[in-house]
């Protein structure tokens, strides 16, 4: 069965509440946060965590040379 073909899952209250599509065993799962806050690991195609830190060095280092140049 299809993820457009289940119900999502709901609380208490009928509110949705955060969840995924697992494929494998083709459910609806609740993601669970850890001390309230979800939290995300990007991967490479190799399944290598990819540094959020780094990405964001880099964007502001284009960003500064884009102003220097904008600037002359």
């Amino acid at each position: 069965m299809a993820y457009n073909e289940k119900a999502i899952l709901k609380d208490v209250n009928k509110k949705p509440v955060p969840q995924y599509w697992n494929p494998e065993t083709q459910q609806f799962e609740v993601i669970e946060s850890k001390d309230g806050m979800l939290r995300v690991i990007m991967v490479d195609s190799q399944g290598r965590e990819i540094q959020t830190q780094n990405l964001v060095d880099q964007i502001a280092a284009k960003l500064d040379e884009l102003i220097q140049v904008v600037s002359e």
